[in-house]
């Protein structure tokens, strides 16, 4: 059973909604949620425009069992499935039409490795870079969906392969972004978390007393995804990589028993890298940085 909640307020709106817990062992999404509700609840946050769908635990087994998924990661091939045969491809069916029926979506999220937040989204649409740069966090990445087409393994037996929540609202017309908090336990990410939440709601101007900041706040530094590396047999890391540390063209990220050493492949940033890692997954990332440019005033998705 997966937990929905649902606030429409009399004056037409965006339609947003608003995910946590997709990984079940990354909970800052569900606690600010649930705070988000109980606010709204209590009258503390009010919506006075449009219609926001809450849903703090989208992977309940996994949630429960602290772990990353239970059959497969939900966050990939997210797609309605005819006949599904994992515990994930079932959830996929329940949650589907939530993403399909947004108008912008609020992914949120943690990772492994501790740093600083920051946000993934796919926009070359204006309405989208403009929804990334007011959650307030200072990093933003673009990329994913290029990088899974050249490199992500299954690519050839379906499109579908990196299809995540966000990836399936935008093939039905939404504006979505994916907000990482930090790492799992930090103690801050729950906060950065209800603060997205905030922003969001003031992005679109949902709700009673709050609006988008008055000032521009400064552009956010730009990272390119670029690559993803599979961790194999059992590879090991050059060193312990931060989020986001730099690296120079040549410099070797990874090693393999055998030799095989994985150098950058030009200067960049190693990006969420997983020292535990199991074999045959995502590893780790690498991107690079690009220029920043402001991002441009819209009006909020249609209605």
């Amino acid at each position: 059973m997966i937990k929905t909640a649902t606030y429409a307020a009399s004056e037409p709106g965006p339609r947003l909604l608003i995910t946590g817990a997709v990984h079940g062992d990354e909970k800052c999404g569900t606690i600010a949620i649930n705070r988000a509700l109980a606010d709204i609840d209590a009258g503390k946050l009010k919506i006075t425009r449009g219609q926001v769908t809450l849903i703090p635990i989208c992977n309940p087994r996994a949630y429960e069992e602290d772990k990353r998924y239970i059959d497969r990661n939900l966050n990939r091939y997210l797609v309605p499935v005819e006949k599904p045969n994992t515990y994930e491809a079932k959830l996929g069916n329940i949650l589907c039409p939530y993403f399909a029926a947004c108008d912008a979506l609020l992914d949120i999220h943690s990772y492994t490795i501790g740093g600083d937040p920051f946000i993934s989204y796919e926009g070359s649409k204006a309405d989208e870079r403009a929804f990334a740069a007011a959650l307030g966090v200072g990093v933003v990445m673009t990329g994913w969906v290029d990088v899974y087409a050249a490199m992500g393994r299954g690519r050839e037996k379906s499109k579908d392969e990196a299809t995540g929540g966000p990836q399936y609202a935008r093939r039905h017309g939404a504006v979505a972004v994916t907000l990482e908090c930090g790492q799992h336990k930090d103690s801050k990410a729950p906060k950065i978390a209800y603060q997205g939440i905030l922003n969001a709601l003031r992005h679109f101007n949902m709700v009673e007393g709050e609006s988008a900041p008055t000032s521009t706040p400064p552009p956010p530094r730009q990272v390119q995804l670029t690559h993803v590396y599979y961790r194999d047999n059992q590879g090991e890391f050059a060193k312990s990589w931060k989020n986001f540390e730099p690296i120079k063209k040549g410099a070797i990220m990874a090693k393999y028993p055998d030799g095989k050493d994985i150098p950058a492949p030009g200067d960049g940033f190693i990006i969420m890298p997983k020292p535990n890692c199991p074999v045959g997954e995502e590893w780790f990332y690498f991107g690079a940085e690009k220029p920043a440019e402001p991002p441009p005033v819209t009006a909020a998705p249609a209605t």
